[in-house]
């Protein structure tokens, strides 16, 4: 069986202003009734009249879905659905962060396959024709991985769909559309970004050309994620940080995430913390957790975040390092402690979150084995 390791397959459409175009894309396509979805922001600060008026020059109709909340729970997911079916639209746009792409792939996924969209995470779809991604965030990369998250509220877990035959057929990267970001906005997904860039560098599925890739853009978001946010209107620095996310993405679809990300999606569904702190949050722990698997990897992070080596460390002490030169990083950001109140874990409700946290799909691809012990250990150093 042939392994390919290296596909890119979504055709991009970048640069500045370049949302005035979607009109003319959706009619070059062939296609005629786009379903838009997106969250009520995007509805009072001008990028959906930006949208309407390209669509009106090329004759495309629409309908606009705004039912979108953060971690996209399945039944609205679903209700978008049977509302695009209902509509007869011919394509699904997904403009935003990551929870409306993510909406937006889920509701693709129902326009061609029954049933909930959760049983995606277990079962083969058909084929899916039709999406196209816009972000309005530098973080998820959304628009060229290969997954999407969906939450089952019922059961508090945060469900990964794979989604090889669901992928954008185009992606629109508009820097303009990301210099409205907030601070702290900026600051989590550009985390995001680089943990996607760290982990994908390091899981059991990266590879040498991917190497090269995550390297460079671990380096473009040390350089330029402190500027985004000093300079939010610097449009270099907001390009650099969209690409980035972008390639991010790409890179997760070529190597994967691993246990960063199975932590992350844990913390996320029952303590309810924001994806891209949560991935801040366990960077240090997992990059001393893999440093005796990857010292030569992990001591580039750490080269790339600013900290010294004589070359005399060993594994466990490259792995302290890099954690250290990470914490100095997004302290120098200013981002916000962990904001858990470490009494109300008890002993069962750590059992379970460790338990979550090594049956996640992610936490297999990590380059070390991820075992209860490890995992109680770099649980209780992030929330404790």
């Amino acid at each position: 069986m042939l392994n390919f390791t290296f596909v890119q397959s979504v055709r991009i459409l970048n640069g500045k202003g370049c949302i005035s175009q979607i009109g003319e894309l959706l009619k070059q396509a062939g296609y005629q009734k786009a379903f838009v979805v997106c969250d009520k922001i995007l509805e009072t600060n001008g990028v959906l009249d930006k949208i309407r008026k390209s669509f009106a020059a090329s004759r495309i109709s629409s309908v606009i879905y705004t039912d979108v909340r953060p971690d996209p729970p399945a039944d609205l997911i679903e209700k978008g659905a049977m509302l695009c079916k209902a509509e007869s639209c011919d394509c699904v746009i997904g403009i935003g962060g990551g929870s409306s792409i993510d909406t937006a792939k889920g509701i693709n996924i129902l326009r061609f396959n029954p049933g909930s969209v959760l049983e995606y995470a277990q079962k083969p779809m058909q084929h899916c024709s039709g999406l196209i991604a816009i972000p309005t965030t530098a973080g998820t990369g959304s628009e060229l991985s290969n997954g999407a998250i969906v939450s089952d509220p019922e059961h508090d877990v945060k469900m990964p769909i794979m989604c090889l035959e669901n992928m954008p057929e185009y992606a629109v990267l508009d820097p303009e559309l990301t210099m409205t970001m907030p601070y702290r906005l900026t600051l989590l997904t550009g985390l995001d970004t680089f943990s996607h860039c760290y982990e994908a560098y390091t899981s059991s599925l990266s590879n040498p050309m991917t190497d090269l890739i995550c390297e460079k853009m671990l380096e473009t978001v040390v350089e330029y994620l402190p500027v985004a946010l000093a300079e939010p209107e610097n449009c270099e620095a907001r390009e650099k940080m969209q690409y980035a996310a972008s390639i991010g993405g790409w890179m997760l679809y070529n190597a994967c995430a691993h246990v960063g990300h199975s932590i992350a999606h844990v913390l996320g569904a029952k303590l309810h913390i924001i994806h891209g702190a949560a991935c801040a949050y366990d960077t240090p722990v997992v990059l001393k957790a893999i440093s005796t698997a990857v010292p030569a990897k992990v001591r580039k992070i750490g080269e790339l975040l600013g900290a010294e080596y004589t070359g005399a460390e060993n594994p466990e002490e490259i792995g302290v390092k890099a954690a250290q030169a990470y914490q100095a990083f997004v302290k120098r950001l200013k981002l916000d402690p962990i904001q858990v109140d470490s009494s109300g874990i008890d002993d069962t409700l750590l059992a379970e979150l460790v338990q979550s946290v090594v049956n996640e799909p992610f936490a297999g691809l990590t380059p070390v084995k991820i075992e209860e012990a490890l995992t109680e250990k770099m649980l209780r150093e992030i929330l404790f």
